[in-house]
């Protein structure tokens, strides 16, 4: 007789905030840094704290390079946890119509603070444990109707797939999936907000998963 497994998924219910600025050093290129302050619990805990800052190469209108650092605090019910990783990437973009999209690349380097607990079932950092993973997100954008005479309210989706490659480059396993779709406008000639629904879906067991609901903002400012 086949025995059927029970999968279970946790989920949970986000609030994650994010403030991007980027500052043109010439045409080609650029810095931009990134913080995110992520809740979850309605508001109630912190989920994760990052800043990402990143040199970018813009080789055509279509192309760019960039290399970049990111510093991720996370935070879980009986411990809390440091990540810090390194990560090069290549985004391309093209439109069709009135719609835009980009496909972005991404792969990482991580060096992830190993948690060990003791026997008196407090937690102590022992070391560090190193992993790689690969990201892909693909980005529509298209406007939805003019706000004013240069401004428009537009719909953006993407799809991102984080896959582990372990020690190596070649795919392991899925780490994750996100899907997001909002809103962007531009408020000023360098600044755009966007706000809209994410589900971040990830396996965290063979037969458990964990799905959340994120309602997601984003400031982005453009320096110069």
């Amino acid at each position: 007789m086949a025995v059927c497994s029970q999968h279970s998924t946790d989920e949970s219910h986000s609030s994650w905030n994010a403030v991007i600025v980027d500052y043109s050093i010439n045409n080609n290129f650029y810095l931009k840094n990134e913080t995110h302050f992520r809740k979850t619990n309605f508001l109630k805990d912190w989920q994760q704290f990052l800043i990402r800052p990143s040199l970018h190469y813009k080789y055509t209108q279509n192309v760019d390079f960039s290399v970049g650092y990111s510093f991720i605090k996370s935070y879980r019910e009986a411990y809390n946890f440091n990540e810090n990783n390194v990560w090069q990437q290549v985004l391309l973009s093209h439109a069709s119509g009135a719609s835009k999209f980009k496909h972005r690349f991404r792969f990482e380097q991580r060096f992830i603070q190993h948690i060990t607990q003791l026997s008196n079932a407090n937690f102590s950092a022992d070391g560090t444990d190193f992993f790689m993973r690969f990201r892909y997100r693909f980005t529509w954008q298209a406007p939805l109707f003019k706000i004013a005479d240069t401004k428009s309210l537009n719909a953006v989706a993407f799809d991102e797939i984080w896959l582990h490659t372990d020690k190596g480059i070649v795919p392991k396993a899925l780490n994750q999936n996100w899907f997001y779709l909002g809103l962007s406008y531009q408020i000023f000639k360098n600044t755009n907000l966007g706000i809209g629904y994410m589900s971040a879906y990830a396996p965290v067991h063979t037969d458990n998963f964990n799905s959340n609901h994120i309602l997601q903002t984003t400031l982005k400012y453009h320096i110069k």
